[in-house]
């Protein structure tokens, strides 16, 4: 599989520059302050501005783009912005029902990561067994949302998901994809973990000959995420969805923020003009996160000042269509919002994947040596526990045992080992140095620059509590609680890497955009990371693949919704 050491950009690269170079004040008062809340923060940062309250730039809406400015006008039933996995879906979805449909898209093609689809009680779930209780998965869904997320959205994946995962796999068999692997529950449930896991993950594909040569290059997750790019895509030409590359929106149409969206304004970049697409019956914003836009990083998500690693560099994600709704007078979810925090970064080379082994529930110190909590916990919740370390990192600990180890473990998501451990690449990171080996504790230490009789006094105490079949400490199921006794012992330094942001645009049930007291706004619609209301503390990769998932369901259910329009 391909690996995304092309992908990976470092924090310090990102961050060290405009608003998060800056004193960082709203950082610090999040960070460091408890209780002060946003008040506190605004004194402070009109302090920092000499005295001028500070207003984020993207808050402030420009001014409308006249008639003058507009060199051409097109008309369509619907009209998408975005031409990822919600976008897409969303086009057929309308397409299908008849619906004129113009998808625009900033970038020169469809944009796809990995290939990890998630729902609930689809048909090929039941063809091996697997039925998920969706209530479960809803309720788990909302108390890792601390329930500032909306329960009637959440259900929308766990009461919806299924089916859509059905259309979705006939649409691709269609094409001639094949099933690649159909994932049970046997291999996504550990007989024993901190917190449940629910078997959600569904089908991987392969794509049908020929494929390859017509998509984009260098997609994360390689052949089984070309299969489901070549599907959308291709069913979407099919069905007469009129795309436009390189042309990003830049306002929606709704004059004085009032009564309904009627278009919206987009912009080639190719020539600079202006393009007016009027909706006779919805526009659908599915335009992706803000990951590359530091103003609202800093804003919505203090945190992201705290990571190793942006793990889809670029451009494009800049937070275009939550901009444009807040424009119009959208709400959006209450800060801070949530970020897809993963334990997956080398913090001395973040251009390097890693591996799954190396982020296997092992024994964690931080850079004093010192054991500091539960390592089988989901990947947000073990990156907010290395946040609060020195260094913002943390050495995984393993040794020669782990062949007969891992395999018991059932981690899932890029853990799991069948599709996300290479040997050579384990080789290759011995090699630079970003995995160290030694054949005693007392050796491990001096190679990782940690107190020698530190770690040889965690690593004592560790293996006492794995002998002794109960963690004290931190309550690690006995499973996990692997001595560290064979060698040669292996180390490896890792933090946090944050491939997206999950905060966007409040929604109802129907992906209808609503604004600040919840009033729908006709003729908007959100999906994928554009949408809000689902998320709200921590992702939750116990329910492994929602994120795609969530884009799928959202996505079509935009499509259906919108294509009724009258």
């Amino acid at each position: 599989m391909s690996k995304e050491s092309q992908n990976g950009m470092s924090r310090r690269n990102f961050l060290k520059t405009g608003v998060f170079a800056a004193a960082g004040v709203m950082s610090a008062g999040l960070l460091s302050g408890c209780g002060n809340g946003r008040k506190h923060m605004a004194e402070d940062e009109k302090k920092a501005a000499g005295g001028v309250a500070a207003e984020p730039s993207f808050l402030k809406a420009p001014e409308p783009i006249a008639d003058s400015q507009i060199s051409k006008t097109a008309d369509a039933d619907i009209v998408i912005v975005g031409a990822g996995m919600a976008g897409l879906c969303a086009a057929c979805a309308a397409a299908e029902d008849g619906a004129k449909v113009t998808l625009i898209e900033k970038t020169q093609n469809v944009n796809f990561r990995s290939y990890d689809y998630g729902c609930v009680n689809s048909k090929i779930q039941a063809s091996v067994g697997t039925h998920i209780d969706g209530d479960a998965v809803a309720s788990e869904l909302m108390r890792y949302g601390g329930y500032r997320n909306d329960q009637k959205v959440v259900q929308v994946f766990t009461r919806e998901s299924g089916a859509v995962n059905d259309w979705l796999l006939d649409m691709a068999q269609g094409l001639g994809c094949t099933i690649k692997h159909v994932w049970t529950k046997e291999e996504m449930v550990a007989p024993a973990s901190t917190l449940p896991t629910f078997p959600t993950l569904s089908f991987v594909l392969n794509p049908p000959e020929g494929a390859a040569e017509v998509m984009p290059k260098g997609f994360y997750g390689g052949g089984p995420t070309i299969a489901m790019a070549y599907t959308l895509r291709t069913t979407a030409e099919n069905l007469g969805v009129d795309f436009h590359y390189n042309t990003p929106a830049v306002q929606l149409i709704r004059p004085n923020n009032e009564g309904r969206v009627t278009g919206l304004i987009a912009q080639n970049t190719e020539d600079n003009k202006y393009i007016k697409i009027n909706a006779k019956k919805a526009v659908i914003l599915c335009a992706g996160d803000y990951g590359h836009n530091e103003e609202m990083l800093k804003y919505y998500i203090p945190t992201a000042s705290k990571v190793n690693k942006i793990s889809y560099p670029g451009t494009q994600n800049t937070g275009d269509g939550q901009q444009m709704g807040l424009w119009i007078g959208a709400g959006i979810d209450e800060a801070p919002h949530t970020a897809m925090y993963f334990d997956k970064a080398f913090v001395d080379n973040v251009k390097e994947n890693p591996d799954a082994l190396v982020r296997q529930p092992w024994l964690g110190v931080n850079l004093n040596g010192e054991r500091f909590g539960n390592e089988d916990l989901t990947f947000g919740y073990l990156s907010n526990q290395v946040r609060q370390q020195p260094g913002c990192c943390k050495w995984n600990i393993w040794d020669s045992k782990w062949p007969e180890e891992t395999p018991k473990f059932h981690q899932v998501a890029c853990k799991e080992m069948m599709y996300h451990h290479n040997p050579e690449d384990i080789k290759r990171y011995i090699e630079m140095g970003l995995v160290k080996q030694a054949d005693t504790i007392e050796e491990l230490a001096q190679k990782c620059e940690l107190p020698v009789d530190t770690l040889k006094a965690t690593v004592a105490r560790y293996n006492e509590l794995a002998h002794k079949g109960h963690d004290d400490d931190y309550n690690k199921a006995p499973l996990f609680m692997t001595p560290l006794e064979k060698p040669p012992f292996f180390a490896a330094k890792l933090g946090t890497s944050m491939l997206v942001t999950l905060g966007g645009l409040t929604i109802n049930e129907n992906m209808q955009v609503l604004d600040k007291e919840r009033k729908v706004i006709p003729g908007l619609y959100a999906a994928g990371n554009n949408s809000g209301s689902f998320f709200g503390c921590d992702y939750p990769t116990s329910i492994p693949g929602d994120s795609h998932g969530r884009a799928q369901t959202t996505g079509y259910k935009a499509g259906k919704m919108a294509a009724k329009e009258a």
